[in-house]
C-alpha cells in the first residue's frame, strides 16, 4: 500500500527519524496532536487480548504499531513503502513482538485468515473510495473467525478546520454516513465511536473530530 512521501519525509523527501513525525505530524511542532494520534493506537490496543496476533495495515513509521504491541503477543506491520518499512525494523527489530513487513493492501491479505486482529488507522482516506473498499474487504480478510477489526478515519466535517497537508494527501474523506456505508458491505456488525482528542464516546457523530469504528467477522 503506497504511502506519498509527502506523510512521513521532509521537504525533500527523505524519512525522517520516527520522534519526528506520525503520519507527518511533528512532535516539535505540534505535541498534543502527535499524543491524539498515539491515543487511537491505546484506544485499539483495549481491544486486545495478550494472545492476539494482530496486523496493523498501513503502519506507516512504526510508532503505532510499537503502542499495540503492549496489548498484544505479535504485532506485524504493513506498507507499501519500502523505506519505511527499512527504517521499522531498524528502529524496533530488537522488539521481540513486532514484525515489519512490505504488502500492498490493495493486491490482497498479506496472510489470509492469520489474525485475531486488525488495526487499520488513518489509511482508508488516502485512497479514493472505490479502492478503500478494497483495502478494508482484505483487511476483513486477514481475520480469523471471531476476529475484531478496528478502522478509523477523520471526520470530513472538520476538513474546514484540516491542515494543507492533510487536504493534498486525503483524496476522499468520510462522514459518519458514508463511512458507515464503506463498512457496511464487508462487516454487517460494527459500531462507531466519536472521536475528539483523545476522548472516545457514543456521542453525536456528526459533530466528532475522528470516527473510529469496532467491527467483527
Amino acid at each position: 500500500m503506497e504511502q506519498s512521501p509527502r506523510l512521513f519525509g521532509d521537504a525533500e523527501g527523505k524519512v525522517m527519524p520516527w520522534l519526528d513525525r506520525l503520519e507527518g505530524i511533528t512532535y516539535k511542532s505540534d505535541p498534543l496532536m502527535f499524543f491524539v494520534n498515539l491515543s487511537r493506537y491505546k484506544f485499539a490496543g483495549r481491544h486486545l487480548k495478550k494472545t492476539d496476533r494482530v496486523l496493523d495495515a498501513g503502519c506507516g513509521a512504526g510508532v503505532g504499531t510499537v503502542m499495540l504491541s503492549a496489548f498484544a503477543g505479535k504485532v506485524v506491520g504493513v506498507d507499501d513503502d519500502e523505506e519505511l518499512i527499512a527504517q521499522c525494523r531498524e528502529q524496533y527489530g530488537d522488539l521481540p513482538k513486532l514484525d515489519f513487513r512490505r504488502a500492498d493492501l490493495l493486491a490482497g491479505p498479506p496472510e489470509p485468515s492469520a489474525f485475531d486482529a486488525v488495526v487499520c488507522l488513518d489509511v482508508v482516506e488516502h485512497f479514493e473510495r472505490p479502492q478503500a473498499e478494497t483495502v478494508v474487504k482484505h483487511a476483513m480478510a486477514s481475520l480469523r473467525p471471531g476476529g475484531v477489526a478496528i478502522i478509523g478515519t477523520p471526520n470530513s466535517v472538520s476538513a474546514p478546520y484540516a491542515s494543507a497537508r492533510r487536504k493534498a494527501s486525503h483524496p476522499f474523506e468520510y462522514d459518519p454516513r458514508t463511512f458507515d456505508e464503506l463498512l457496511a458491505g464487508t462487516f454487517p456488525r460494527r459500531h462507531t465511536y466519536a472521536m475528539t482528542d483523545e476522548i472516545v464516546s457514543t456521542a453525536f457523530l456528526p459533530l466528532a473530530w475522528y470516527l473510529m469504528a469496532v467491527c467483527w467477522t
